[in-house]
């Protein structure tokens, strides 16, 4: 009997080791062997861009003209894009009261001429009657004022004649040079106000190409690059241009800003309103190119992986993105030269995880 028992009790204590024995196994935790990655070294480079720009081709000067005196519109000759040259006919007002103050200044001049001839020839018989002493001087001093009087009031109505010659010719709107009409804003039988803008012209002389670009493009490239802007129907026709003018402020809607680019000898095919795509290379900055597949996130923002030279720890790093290539990345910011950079699986990879890797070349 005490045989079996103490068989009994040494397979029970043989169970327990091996139950204690299994559970030691399952509670081992097996360190996790360092992971494998592909690296590329960051290195900053000089990377010009090549910018292009739609936009449309304007006159260099745009002048809204109006009549210089109010009236009813008679006539208006021209319609929205035709061309006129210096001095041709737009539009007239109806002339009858222009006509009539003429006529009034007429008569206000051959009146004021027969009063500055009669007051003439008594200064002059006083001046022969002083001569042989008939009279005294304050005569002759009274009838030269008479004169004075007279012969201002003559060179006033030649005056408002003149200017009512000039309000006749107000009721005629000419075209000042030759150029394009871009706008009408009046027809025959409309009253209108003195300056009101009746006929907008663009002159056909200089030609601008006209852009709204982004601030990016705005604040980097410099006043004096040279643009080659072609047409978009035909781009072998293209004009090398500088840069004219710069809105200072950004568009309130669209937040870009306008830039006009003079065209100098711009070919017969860049009309008016014709669409062209303005190019130029823009200065480059230090840039880290890379390839897209080292682009991760961090709290929504672009970040990479790179390598901790001396523990070979993974650190995540936020950085400014410039701009996107089909394959490459090119960073701004954020980076440092030489810093070995992750290129490849960085979906799998956490912050402070350790990684095998060897030493990469330098990206070129």
């Amino acid at each position: 009997m005490k045989r079996l028992k103490a068989i009994l009790s040494s397979g029970c204590v043989g169970s327990l080791l091996l139950i204690l024995l299994g559970c030691q196994d399952e509670t081992q935790v097996v360190a996790e062997p360092p992971r494998p990655v592909r690296t590329e070294i960051a290195k900053a480079s000089s990377v010009g861009e090549e910018v292009a720009q739609t936009g449309e081709i304007q006159a260099n000067t745009e002048t809204n003209l109006g009549f210089r005196i109010g009236g009813r519109v008679a006539t208006r000759t021209v319609e929205v894009g035709m061309s006129v040259t210096k001095g041709q006919l737009l539009a007239t007002l109806d002339p009858h009261d222009a006509e009539n103050e003429v006529l009034s200044a007429e008569a206000e001049v051959k009146s004021a001429e027969a009063t500055e001839g009669l007051a003439r020839s008594e200064l002059e018989r006083q001046r022969a009657l002083f001569m042989k002493d008939f009279v005294a001087r304050a005569r002759v001093d009274e009838a030269e004022a008479n004169w004075r009087a007279a012969n201002a009031r003559l060179n006033v109505a030649k005056t408002g004649l003149k200017t009512a010659r000039n309000r006749l010719t107000y009721t005629e709107l000419r075209a000042p040079d030759d150029a394009t009409v871009s706008a009408v804003t009046v027809n025959p039988g409309q009253v209108v106000d003195a300056g009101q803008p009746a006929v907008k012209l663009a002159s056909t002389h200089e030609r601008d190409a006209v852009f709204n670009v982004s601030e990016r493009i705005y604040t980097r490239v410099p006043s004096d690059v040279q643009v080659e802007v072609a047409l978009v129907s035909d781009p072998s026709i293209r004009v090398i241009g500088s840069i004219r003018d710069a809105s200072p402020t950004a568009d309130p809607a669209t937040r870009t800003y306008r830039v006009r680019i003079a065209l100098p000898n711009a070919p017969d095919a860049m009309t008016l309103g014709a669409t062209v795509t303005g190019r130029l290379i823009q200065p480059g900055v230090p840039l880290f190119a890379l390839p897209a597949s080292a682009l991760t996130s961090q709290d929504g923002k672009p970040a990479v992986f790179v390598v901790e030279p001396t523990s070979h720890v993974l650190i995540r790093k936020s950085v400014v993105v410039a701009r996107y290539t089909a394959a490459q990345v090119l960073i701004e910011s954020g980076l440092n030269e030489g810093e070995a950079v992750v290129t490849a699986g960085v979906s799998k990879l956490r912050p402070g995880q350790k990684i095998a890797y060897k030493a990469a070349e330098a990206v070129k």
